[in-house]
């Protein structure tokens, strides 16, 4: 049983999946600019989100659906992250903080710079697909709100840029100067429990070499 738990360890681990996201960054143009790009993304438990701060003075807090600019006491907090004015979008190194996803329920954000919230500055996290706490709505709700504090007198981070640490009541969030690697927005599927899957999964994510090791450990545990 003791090769089966390390092998489904490293399954968990090569499943997961990294989101990247970038703040300060218009999502229609893919120039430094307003909001988040993406401004809606769908991770799973065990995921993350990067946060790749771009041009200008940036902060991203977590806030609920219905006070978007609002921060959520006892929410993430990235504290302002400051990249000169003039960086590329394109440029390596910027600095990140990153959101460890611990489930599936919605979670909302917005941009803590001066006047970006009420002009659309927001990220949804798992938003309804109908109903009322739409991605849309979402967006329609901050530019109603006529904005919030960018800060709380409590924060959970404490940063000394570009480094930095958050926790929430849905995640934990850590911060580095440089940028980790990228991803696209939709989720690799997670591997099955049957042993010819799981092989599968593992060709893809570690190759075919350590696939064959790890399937035949597997196979001798079933």
């Amino acid at each position: 049983m003791k090769s089966l738990a390390v092998l489904l360890a490293i399954v968990a681990i090569a499943a997961a999946f990294e989101y990247r996201v970038g703040v300060g960054k218009d999502e229609n143009t893919g120039n430094n600019g307003l909001g988040f790009d993406p401004s809606s993304i769908r991770p799973v438990a065990g995921d993350t989100i990067v946060f790749e701060f771009h041009a200008g003075t940036h902060s991203v807090i977590q806030s609920t659906f219905d006070k978007p600019c609002t921060p959520l006491s006892g929410g993430f907090q990235s504290g302002d992250v400051t990249v000169p004015d003039g960086t590329s979008v394109d440029a390596t190194g910027l600095p990140t903080k990153t959101f460890n996803v611990i489930d599936a329920s919605s979670l909302w954000f917005y941009d803590g710079a001066p006047g970006q919230c009420v002009l659309g500055g927001v990220l949804s996290v798992n938003p309804s697909v109908t109903g009322t706490q739409t991605a849309g709505a979402f967006v329609a709700n901050a530019k109603a709100s006529g904005g919030g504090s960018g800060t709380t007198p409590t924060t959970t981070t404490t940063t000394t840029p570009p480094s930095g640490s958050g926790s929430s009541p849905s995640g934990t969030g850590t911060g580095t100067g440089a940028s980790a690697s990228g991803a696209s927005g939709t989720a690799t599927p997670k591997p099955t429990s049957n042993a010819a899957s799981t092989a599968l999964q593992l060709n893809q994510y570690l190759g075919a070499g350590l696939t064959a090791v790890a399937a035949a450990a597997l196979m001798g545990q079933l």
